[in-house]
């Protein structure tokens, strides 16, 4: 605990400090007249006698003792002996400082006092404080006591002897600042205070802000009791609290009706407390106008009783509304699951054998849980197929979760399957849900696996086959229940000979092939499928197409779609954009190069190049979009520029003919 002085303290230190200079005064004076002839010292060694006689200064064994800096001083100022303590206050040395005027150790300011000290020291005796310099500009503040010496061959000689006063100075200070804060935090105080003598219970002092919450002025409040002022006029019931908190040292009333010198009736917490303040007892009351928190209580209180009446009725008012939402809710499931049943194979047109044998492997494989690889050349409809076994299967209450496997680089690609956490790699500022989370209780559709990246088919692999996985920058196993459907329009057996697919990977996705019959072997479903495309793009373009003659659909049918189910969508859709009547008129001279069967030399590279040169002179070298050659070779546009750029096509080339 910090210790700490208050001014009667100070004042009991001060009169110590004047007992203690007196008698050095009169040990010095009676040594100089002879009236001791020894003295007994406290030594380190123990108590010590000293003869005085015949000393050649007989009074510096006591005056080297002493607390207290001592000089004896010619009349001119200069020092004639002083001892060890005044050295050490003005930080001097013994040598330098003996024989050496006392005016230089006396701050400026202090000279002409010092002269009054000394000119009444020869008189008798005179004390005062100053201040003496202590080396450089440090002044040290002392307690001086000057005397005449008696018996001395010296004429004008006097004693003097200080006390170092610095650390008094500072409590006085301390205490002097103390007093000020809390006189300024009592007068700003936002509670009105009240001091009374603890004695007599008169009030000693007031702050400003009890005046103006009772409305008298110090005057009418200063000496008088609580029970004499118009505000506690219960008189006895004053008395009692006055004898309980003499006895309890505290007291606090939380509501307590106080009345103002007008007249009205204020609600007060009034906390009363003894404290000792130099000795002294006091009280010191804390009032506190509580009429505006008591009335802002009331109106909450109102206020939350109404916000409890209208809770009541929201509550009931939800209820009804969600025994109406849990209704909707079946009828919708059930009207979910009659229009899935209706409409699961609405988009899968056609009446072939091929296609009736793909929707029949397709119904065997929907209620199991097993693993399908749907193979088919680009645009067959494999990703219809992979929707259609979602629908039958019993995770058809999920979405299907559709993956692109060729949309991305190998980095982004982990990420989309597997998720990532915040900062798994530059760039990932947040956390990302990968489609295999997503998927979980449904069914994951990997979109043309073949084009997925090595480095990630490795890690496809421990998932499809463990149902777990960790996200990137996690070292944490995420447990998932996902079916697996796989689509692709490449030869997976060739990517795995050439080492562009992992062998274990193909085993894993090949338990259940489905493979989809490009269209020109399902030349009977043609018609079907264009009266369909017809009816739905003459609806959404708002025209009036009614028949399609019998040599544009011969010429359908003899085309042998390289592009498959999408050129043929794609055809139509131009067609009726482009047709001026009701007749369906094709808008595209239907060709294809194909090599003679002499052209055995032609590889299969020069096959595929022909092939997109035709389709980007076709479409105007429009690569993405609903018309871009990347829809109709049913490539993504950034595969399709790899290949272009694999193959050494540049914009401006034309067709070569075969």
């Amino acid at each position: 605990m910090k210790d700490t002085k208050d001014a009667k303290d100070l004042l009991a230190e001060n009169e110590d400090l004047r007992y203690r200079l007196e008698e050095a005064l009169d040990t010095l004076r009676a040594i100089r007249s002879g009236e001791v002839d020894g003295l007994v010292v406290s030594t380190a060694e123990g108590e010590q006698v000293f003869t005085l006689s015949g000393a050649e200064h007989p009074y510096r064994v006591m005056v080297e003792t002493m607390n207290e800096g001592a000089v004896t001083l010619a009349s001119d100022g200069t020092i004639l002996y002083c001892n060890q303590r005044f050295v050490d206050i003005v930080k001097g040395s013994l040598e330098k400082v003996t024989g050496s005027s006392i005016y230089q150790y006396i701050s400026s300011t202090d000279l002409q006092l010092f002269e009054v000290l000394l000119e009444q020291g020869l008189k008798g005796n005179s004390e005062g404080e100053l201040a003496l310099q202590a080396g450089g500009e440090n002044f040290v503040p002392v307690l001086l006591s000057v005397s005449p010496l008696q018996r001395t061959d010296i004429p004008g000689a006097v004693c003097a002897v200080m006390v170092d006063i610095s650390e008094r100075k500072k409590m006085e200070e301390a205490l002097k600042i103390s007093e000020t804060r809390y006189r300024r935090l009592f007068e700003a105080a936002r509670d009105g205070i009240l001091i009374l003598d603890a004695e007599t219970g008169q009030i000693v002092d007031v702050n400003p802000f009890v005046l103006e919450i009772l409305g008298y002025s110090e005057e009418e409040l200063l000496g008088k009791k609580l029970w004499e002022i118009g505000t506690f006029r219960d008189i006895e019931e004053s008395k009692a609290t006055s004898a309980e908190l003499k006895s309890k040292g505290y007291v606090r009333y939380d509501d307590l009706p106080l009345v103002t010198k007008d007249g009205r009736t204020i609600a007060v917490e009034f906390v009363s407390n003894v404290y000792l303040v130099n000795h002294y007892k006091v009280i010191q009351c804390n009032i506190r106008d509580t009429t505006e928190r008591k009335l802002i209580a009331e109106a909450l209180k109102k206020s939350h009783n109404e916000l409890e009446r209208q809770a009541v009725e929201l509550r009931t008012a939800l209820s009804e509304i969600q025994t109406m939402k849990d209704r909707l809710e079946a009828e919708n499931i059930y009207f979910r699951r009659e229009n899935k049943m209706k409409h699961q194979l609405d988009h899968i047109l056609g009446h072939s054998d091929g296609l009736k044998y793909v929707l029949y492997r397709a119904e065997q494989v929907a209620p199991t849980g097993t693993t399908v690889l749907i193979l088919g050349e680009t645009g067959t409809g494999k990703e219809l197929i992979a929707a259609a076994i979602h629908n039958m299967s019993p995770r058809k209450d999920r979405p299907l979760i559709t993956v692109n496997c060729a949309a991305l680089p190998a980095n982004l690609m982990e990420s989309e399957l597997f998720g990532r956490e915040k900062g798994a790699f530059t760039g990932a500022d947040t956390r990302q849900v990968g489609r295999f989370e997503i998927a979980h209780g449904s069914t994951l559709c990997l979109d043309e696996i073949g084009e997925l990246p090595l480095e990630v088919q490795a890690k496809l692999l421990r998932a499809i086959q463990h149902n777990e996985f960790e996200r990137l920058g996690s070292p944490h196993t995420i447990k998932v229940d996902v079916r697996i459907l796989a689509t692709t329009n490449r030869n997976l057996e060739e990517e795995v000979r050439k080492g562009r697919f992992r062998q274990d990977l193909y085993y894993r996705l090949n338990i259940f092939p489905i493979t989809v019959p490009p269209l020109r072997q399902r030349k009977e479903d043609i018609p079907l499928m264009v009266q369909a495309f017809v009816e739905r793009y003459s609806r959404k373009l708002r025209k009036e197409i009614t028949s399609i003659q019998q040599e544009t659909m011969k010429a359908l049918q003899d085309y042998p779609w390289p592009g498959n189910v999408r050129e043929l969508e794609s055809i139509i859709e131009r067609a009726v954009i482009l047709c001026p009547g009701p007749v369906l008129q094709l808008a595209d001279k239907l060709e294809i190069s194909s090599p003679p069967l002499s052209s055995a030399v032609r590889t299969l590279e020069e096959m595929e190049r022909n092939q997109i040169l035709k389709t980007l002179s076709e479409t105007r070298w429009r690569i993405e979009g609903k018309d871009g050659a990347a829809t109709i070779l049913g490539l993504h546009p950034s595969t399709l520029r790899a290949r272009m750029h694999k193959l050494g096509i540049l914009r401006g080339e034309t067709k070569e003919p075969d």
